[in-house]
């Protein structure tokens, strides 16, 4: 299997002109199905905009205003302030119902906007990504070769970018329709990764994961990444980014008392009932077949939990645990992959990190969906990462064995990931499988890199095969 023969197909003009088309209907159906799909009450648009109108707007701590509770952190509100600050009254369930024109407009407007916005946020996705994971590490001679390509057609510069985008953009579109927050993790991530390996600046790349941890809890293991890779100028960056989005803004913003006011709401509210009962405590039918998470799927399997719909029971244990039983295997488990991941990243050599550096990195985006208790399908927008580094690799070792059997893995892992748009592969925890499997094949290329180094000189690694033949 070779993926660099993507490449040598988009040579031919239609295919060119056929994969524009698909781009443009792709944001077309998007921004037209989002924007409904908000207006009608059937996504996550409404629910974050009345955080930014009690939080920002009224100036009430949302946490104890709102009844359906959110885990994010109260940075959450601010960052969202440009997508849900206009206000339109109090709406019904369905804007679209007994509500102005005016006001359906400006609704839907907003909604337009974050849809648009997030859907330019793919292009620099994969754009970032396959800079930082394919342009890293060629040599001289491959990298003549590349610019030889590219001068005999301009289309091959966008060749690898655009074969990325068709292995994960379902999973991003997935995100966005549903206006989910991780479209920003993932545009904030892969921004990190390129600034760090494809243009050596880790204290701005460090910066963006502090953003993004600050938005989002789950980014927080990139700091154990950085950590324990001895990366402490990203490291230094994305501790001051977390700490200018956590105290600094909301301080700005609501004062030193109400920052802090916040803060202890959402701790007592969230974090503590969370670490102490778990996500059932305020998540309704929390291991439900959107839940992809790998607690979820133990669940699923080892208990007599229902995996389908309330009102249509469907069972797939192959055990009958209990549930306190159920959770301490699921820990077992996330305490073995946490265990490989600090591995991984310390045992590693910490300079020159060449083609291993991107591998580590990506081993993270897998690592935050295994280790949190709820996993959905929008959360899987940041697959687009791993996705990226072993294409990278393909493209860099093409010819290889090793690359043939990671493309494999690859399409096998985008391919399931994929699958969890039908109810009953959902079921069968099928988005589990596709992260298992990414993870499973991120570590094993990094261990092979590693294996490999002392063969080559330092900082350098050979290629059998030009990226191009």
């Amino acid at each position: 299997m070779n993926l660099a023969g993507f490449c040598r197909l988009c040579e031919v003009k239609a295919l060119r002109v056929a994969l524009i088309g698909v781009f443009a209907a792709a944001i077309l159906f998007v921004v037209v199905s989002g924007t409904e799909r908000a207006l009608r009450g059937s996504s996550e648009f409404r629910g974050f905009r009345r955080i930014v109108q009690v939080a920002v707007v009224e100036d009430k701590d949302h946490y104890g205003v709102i009844g359906h509770l959110r885990a994010y952190p109260p940075f959450f509100a601010i960052f969202w302030v440009p997508f849900g600050v206009l206000p339109v009254g109090d709406l019904p369930d369905d804007v679209l119902q007994g509500t102005s024109l005016s006001q359906q407009l400006q609704f839907g407007a907003s909604a337009a906007l974050l849809l648009s916005v997030m859907m330019a946020f793919t292009v620099w996705a994969v754009r970032s990504v396959t800079r930082a994971s394919a342009g890293c590490l060629e040599t001289d001679e491959a990298s003549d070769a590349v610019g030889l390509e590219r001068r005999a057609s301009r289309w091959r510069a966008w060749c690898r970018p655009s074969l990325l985008w068709l292995l994960s953009g379902g999973l991003m579109m997935n995100s966005i329709v549903r206006c989910e927050t991780d479209m920003f993790v993932v545009m904030l991530v892969a921004g990190s990764m390129c600034l760090m390996f494809a243009r050596e600046k880790p204290w701005e790349g460090g910066a963006l994961l502090g953003v993004a941890a600050a938005l989002k809890l789950t980014p927080g293991l990139f700091g154990v990444y950085l950590l324990c890779r001895r990366k402490w100028k990203a490291l230094a960056g994305m501790a001051v980014a977390a700490f200018a989005c956590a105290a600094v803004l909301p301080t700005v913003l609501w004062g030193f008392e109400g920052n802090v006011a916040r803060h202890r709401s959402w701790a007592e509210k969230v974090l503590i009932p969370y670490a102490t009962e778990g996500p059932e405590c305020f998540i309704e039918h929390a291991y439900r077949r959107a839940n992809q998470s790998l607690k979820a799927a133990v669940v699923r399997y080892l208990t007599d939990y229902n995996a389908g719909r309330l009102s249509h029971p469907r069972y797939v244990n192959v055990a009958h645990l209990t549930m306190s039983s159920a959770r301490r295997v699921a820990l077992v488990l996330k305490v073995l992959v946490l265990g490989l991941l600090v591995a991984a990243w310390t045992l590693a050599p910490a300079s020159p990190e060449g083609e291993l550096g991107p591998m580590l990195f990506a081993l993270v985006p897998t690592g935050m969906l295994l280790l949190s208790d709820v996993s959905v399908g929008g959360h899987m927008a940041i697959l687009v990462i791993p996705f990226g580094a072993l294409m990278g690799f393909c493209f860099r070792h093409e010819g290889e064995r090793v690359a043939s059997r990671a493309s494999w893995v690859l399409l096998c892992g985008a391919g399931l990931a994929h699958l969890i748009a039908l109810e009953r592969l959902k079921e069968l925890s099928v988005g589990t499988a596709a992260v298992v499997a990414t993870f499973a094949a991120t570590l094993y290329i990094a261990w092979w890199v590693w294996r490999r180094r002392p063969a080559a000189a330092p900082g350098q690694y050979s290629t059998r095969a030009s990226l191009f033949r």
